[in-house]
């Protein structure tokens, strides 16, 4: 069948006696023509009678024995006519060199195949080569071919069978070039998967196969594999057996004798065994150890000949093996999706399709393939009807995949489509867990729409139908521990801090390790980014350890939750870790697709970055291209708005832009929840230190103040005291902050403190910070290092507060600005204001503490 030389082959054929036991096709009579010529060249006679046809009744024995004599005869010896089977073996053993007889086609030996096992067994010279179909039948119980067996009883005998006469890749490429069928790599990974390397299957699908088709022709092939080998398999005692297993499509041998055991078929020679002889007749291949160690495949083309035939004679079987298969792959850890989806659509079991997907259809739709989609896509129109989750799969699968949508938008994109139909009351649902999966969708859904009450009735509305449902309502399903997940996060845009922890919390603990690993992942992320955005930072390291725990790096790349990304980058900020948090905030991208959340706390995260570290232009502008994409949360959702109103004065602050943000404080702000750090800065930084003192120790003490916030009072409230001349009072509150701040190893409250206060505060109350410390608060950029930025001083200001450091009476100023003392007085009582004080020697003091005079 090839003409690939397959010399690796050859040389296992010097043997005394040989087996070749395959299908036909696997080109057996051409590797025996191979060897039989290799023989001759060597100067060794070779018989090779030939058979008789199948069925003519024709005896087997005169052929052997004329061509064993004329072989021999040929060489010099002298063999009588009509030799007896002990005579042959005898002029053999005479011959005085090895003579070689190949027995081709030797299950059509018939009645004379014991006379042929005589002449083998009598002789020692002889080198037998057999080539068969079936062989030995060691599960059946079936009594041996005497032939075969003769020959399997000479020392040294070799026994090849399909698993060795397979073609390789490689091989079967050049024989695809022999046949006239030049072929790719792709082509050849695709043909070897659909034959095994069975050859003369190959020929047939290329043979069938026009270059116009998309990928290889199966019709003709699979007349071919069904015509072949279910004969062959029948003869053996092996059809059963053979399709059960291929019913698992690449089993393992627990996958096997689970088949075999609820089926009456299990042998007692064990699974490996019944895998063994499958594989000798080219069913199934085990896979390379570096694939896997203990699992099998069967080629494409057999898988499918096998099950139609058990399909065919017994679907009620071929059904229940279909539905525990695809739920054994659900339960496998990891769970083997593709394999699950193929089994619940061959039972068409919908219901278990569609738990399939309410499970795991973030990973289908990322990660499932060709495969998977051709499933959803042929679900009947009439049973999508019944199942949001299947109609929605199905349209999908038949749209196919965007090819400049990448998995997370596409997710997203889908997860929104079915909230729409579950907000609009069109949710149907085939499993009791389906409706949880409706419940998260909704909450997506409206989270795009900016709708947060809405949203977050959705959410208390199925935390109250959870609890009467109970566990026999499938709350014990990934399906709702997704659900507490998204109710998490909806929680936390609506700004009710202590569902978004309850939500994931209890995802957390409720879900299956084994089975659930990245909802645990995605919840731990998520409490790790609500506990880094209040400031406790020692709980959001916590919470990302578990994270990195459960987390599964190939998933991860396929559909990052960045909420663990965003959550490191707020701890990495608040410690000073500039390398920490740029690595986190590269692996982050401010994705502005209504259904992420992420977005507002991502870009909390980069303004704090850019306002610690001196980049506060490209922070404001890139806050400003947010403004301008009218994002649907800026004027729906009010914790967003006032994350931005929020990150805007922080900005403009680091700007030394402070009329600007005046106008931001004017709005009313009742709660102080976005305004009370800003404000005192802000108070501070134009000159307001006793005005500042009392906004910030009003600010510290609100009831729903934040450690962050807290912190960052506390420091304000130590400088404002400090500026007030209130040594006590700055003391004891410079002390409080350091050791709220020590709790969680944070720094960030004090790089913003102008260095001359902050050196003053930590002499006077002996707490210095240490080396490490030292060096994170002077790494920090202007923020930190140049308060004299934030001053709301004119130019025209700056100028007369450096005329007054040089010269001693507002006269000279006067004379220097050409201007008259009233307007030079005027102006520099203006600068006393804006600088908190009330005389020349103490603006000059103050001026210098801030940077804007140097000292020479």
């Amino acid at each position: 069948m090839s003409a690939v030389p397959r010399a690796r082959l050859l040389d296992r054929l010097d043997a005394r006696g040989v087996v070749l036991r395959a299908v036909p096709g696997y080109g057996r009579t051409t590797l025996a023509g191979g060897w039989a010529d290799r023989e001759r060249a060597h100067g060794r006679p070779v018989a090779w009678p030939t058979p008789p046809a199948p069925g003519e009744g024709t005896s087997a024995w005169p052929a052997v024995r004329d061509a064993l004599a004329a072989a021999l005869r040929d060489a010099g010896a002298d063999v009588p006519a009509d030799a007896s089977p002990a005579v042959l073996a005898a002029a053999v053993d005479a011959s005085g060199a090895p003579v070689a007889l190949v027995l081709d086609d030797a299950d059509d030996l018939g009645p004379d195949a014991l006379a042929v096992a005589a002449l083998l067994t009598a002789s020692s010279a002889l080198r037998v080569l057999v080539v068969t179909g079936t062989g030995p039948r060691p599960l059946s119980g079936a009594a041996v071919q005497p032939v075969v067996a003769a020959v399997d009883r000479l020392p040294g005998a070799v026994t090849l069978t399909a698993r060795d006469l397979a073609l390789t890749p490689t091989e079967l490429r050049d024989a695809a070039a022999g046949w006239g069928h030049p072929v790719d790599d792709g082509t050849v990974a695709r043909l070897h998967d659909l034959t095994g390397g069975w050859a003369g299957l190959a020929r047939t699908v290329l043979d069938d196969t026009r270059p116009q088709d998309a990928g290889p022709a199966t019709a003709a092939g699979y007349a071919y594999a069904r015509g072949t080998a279910l004969p062959v398999l029948r003869a053996a005692g092996l059809l059963d057996v053979a399709a059960l297993v291929a019913t698992a499509a690449d089993p393992t041998g627990d996958t096997v004798r689970l088949l075999l055991e609820e089926t009456g078929h299990a042998p007692a020679t064990g699974d490996v065994d019944v895998l063994l002889a499958l594989e000798a007749l080219g069913v199934a291949r085990r896979l390379t150890a570096e694939q896997s160690a203990s699992r099998w495949h069967v080629p494409g083309l057999l898988r499918e000949v096998l099950r139609r035939d058990l399909e065919d004679r017994s679907p009620a079987l071929a059904t229940d093996l279909h539905r525990r298969l695809a739920r054994r792959a659900l339960d496998a850890v990891p769970p083997d999706l593709r394999v699950a989806v193929e089994h619940a659509a061959r039972a068409r079991d919908w219901p278990l399709l569609e738990t399939c997907w309410i499970d795991f259809g973030t990973y289908l739709v990322a990660m499932g393939g060709p495969d998977v989609d051709a499933v959803y896509a042929a679900v009947p129109q009439e049973v999508a009807q019944t199942s949001t989750v299947l109609e929605l799969a199905r349209a999908a699968a038949r749209r196919g995949h965007d090819a400049q949508d990448d998995a997370p938008t596409l997710v997203l994109r889908l997860m929104t489509e079915l909230g729409s139909l579950a907000l609009a009351g069109e949710w149907r649902s085939l499993t009791p867990a389906g409706r949880w999966t409706g419940a998260a969708a909704a909450l997506v859904a409206a989270r795009a729409r900016g709708d947060m009450p809405r949203a977050m009735a959705v959410m208390r509305e199925t935390e109250i139908a959870a609890a009467r449902a109970g566990v026999h309502g499938g709350t014990s399903s990934r399906s709702y521990w997704w659900f507490l997940v998204q109710g998490g996060r909806t929680a936390l845009l609506d700004g009710d801090i202590g569902s978004a922890l309850d939500l994931p919390m209890r995802a957390y603990e409720l879900a299956d390790p084994l089975h659930a690993p990245d909802v645990r992942a995605s919840a731990a992320g998520h409490v790790a980014l609500v506990h880094a955005l209040d400031g406790l930072l020692a709980d959001a390291e916590r919470w990302l350890v578990r994270h990195v725990e459960t987390l599964q790096p190939e998933w991860e790349e396929r559909v990052p939750d960045v909420a663990a990304d965003v959550a490191e980058a707020m701890v990495a900020t608040d410690r000073l870790d500039l390398p920490a948090a740029d690595a986190a905030l590269a692996r982050v991208g401010l994705r502005m697709q209504s259904p992420d959340v992420s977005w507002p706390f991502v870009m909390r995260a980069r303004v704090r970055r850019a306002v610690l570290f001196g980049d506060a232009e490209a922070g404001l502008a890139e806050l400003e291209q947010v403004e301008r994409m009218h994002h649907v949360w800026l004027t729906h959702a009010p914790l967003v708005q006032r994350i931005v109103l929020r990150l805007r004065a922080e900005l403009l602050l680091a700007l030394g832009e402070p009329e600007r943000v005046s106008d931001l404080l004017a709005d009313t702000d009742p709660t102080g929840l976005w305004s009370d750090v800003p404000r005192a800065r802000w108070l501070l930084l134009t000159g307001d230190p006793l005005v500042a003192l009392r906004a910030a120790a009003v600010g510290g003490r609100r009831h729903r103040v934040n450690l962050a916030d807290r912190l960052d009072l506390l420091v304000l409230e130590a400088w404002a005291a400090h500026e007030a001349q209130q040594p006590a009072l700055a003391v004891r509150s410079f002390r409080s902050a350091r050791r709220l701040a020590a709790q969680h190893d944070t720094l960030r409250s004090f790089a913003h403190l102008p260095v001359p206060v902050r050196d003053a505060l930590v002499e006077e109350s002996g707490l210095p910070f240490d080396d490490d410390e030292q060096a994170r608060l002077d790494a920090t950029g202007p923020a930190g290092s140049d308060p004299a930025r934030g001053l709301p001083l004119t130019p025209r200001e700056r100028t007369v507060l450096s005329l007054l450091d040089r010269h001693g009476t507002t006269q000279q100023v006067a004379d220097v600005l050409a201007v008259s003392v009233g307007t030079a007085r005027t102006q520099v009582l203006r600068i006393y204001a804006k600088l908190g004080v009330h005389d020349r020697q103490a603006a000059l003091r103050r001026a210098h503490e801030l940077g804007v005079l140097r000292r020479p």
